[in-house]
C-alpha cells in the first residue's frame, strides 16, 4: 500500500523535529519578557518592530491581491514565546541551522487548536544578526523563501506575530497561520506542496 504525500510529510516532519531536540535545551515556559516590554529596548519582545513587521507582510499580500489576515492575541503569544526560546538556546539547535528551529511547533499548533479553536496550523521562523529595518528584512527574506512565501501567501483565518531583538543586534522571529476548526480534508492539500 502506497502511503499518501501527507503522511510522509509529517512523519518527516516529526523525524526533523526530534533530531533538533537537545538535553541542553531551556524549555521553561517562563517567558524572558512580557509583551509589554519597551519598543526597541535590546534583548526584549519588542512590539513596535512586531507591529511594523505585521504592516510590512501585510503591504505585501496587498500587493499580490491578497486580503489582510486578522492578528490573533493567543497566536502572538504563541508566536513570541517561541521567538524567546530560540533567543535562550542560540547555537543549540543542530536541524538545519544552530540558531533557529521549529522546536515544540506540534505543542504550539495544539494550543492553537484547544484554546483558541483553530485547526491547521503553519509557522515561518527566522533569525540573525539585522542592522537597519528588521521588519523589511524579515519580510524580504520571508518572501523570497519559495516555502516562507507559500504560508505567507495562503487564505488563513488568524496570525500571530512575535519579535525578539537582543543587545547584539540578533534577533528571531516567528509568524504563525492558523485556519479555524474545519474537516481534515480541507487541508489536504496545503500537504501537497511540500
Amino acid at each position: 500500500m502506497k502511503t499518501p504525500r501527507m503522511f510522509r510529510w509529517i512523519g518527516l516532519g516529526a523525524l526533523g523535529l526530534l533530531a533538533s531536540c537537545s538535553s541542553s535545551l531551556d524549555t521553561t515556559r517562563v517567558p524572558m519578557s512580557s509583551s509589554a516590554a519597551s519598543p526597541g529596548v535590546p534583548g526584549s519582545s519588542s512590539g513596535a518592530v512586531t507591529e511594523e513587521l505585521s504592516r510590512s507582510l501585510e503591504r505585501y499580500r496587498a500587493s499580490i491581491g491578497r486580503e489582510a489576515i486578522p492578528r490573533h492575541a493567543g497566536l502572538d503569544k504563541l508566536a513570541r514565546e517561541h521567538c524567546e526560546f530560540m533567543a535562550r538556546n542560540r547555537g543549540k539547535f543542530n536541524v538545519s541551522s544552530a540558531n533557529i528551529s521549529h522546536y515544540g511547533f506540534e505543542s504550539r499548533a495544539f494550543a492553537a487548536q484547544k484554546m483558541y479553536g483553530m485547526g491547521h496550523c503553519a509557522e515561518n521562523v527566522a533569525g540573525g544578526v539585522i542592522h537597519g529595518d528588521i521588519a523589511a528584512e524579515l519580510t524580504k527574506a520571508w518572501v523570497g523563501s519559495s516555502k516562507h512565501s507559500y504560508n505567507i501567501k495562503e487564505k488563513w483565518h488568524a496570525t500571530g506575530l512575535g519579535v525578539y531583538a537582543a543587545a547584539e543586534a540578533s534577533v528571531d522571529a516567528a509568524q504563525i497561520f492558523a485556519m479555524k476548526e474545519q474537516s481534515g480534508m480541507a487541508n489536504h492539500g496545503r500537504f501537497g506542496i511540500f
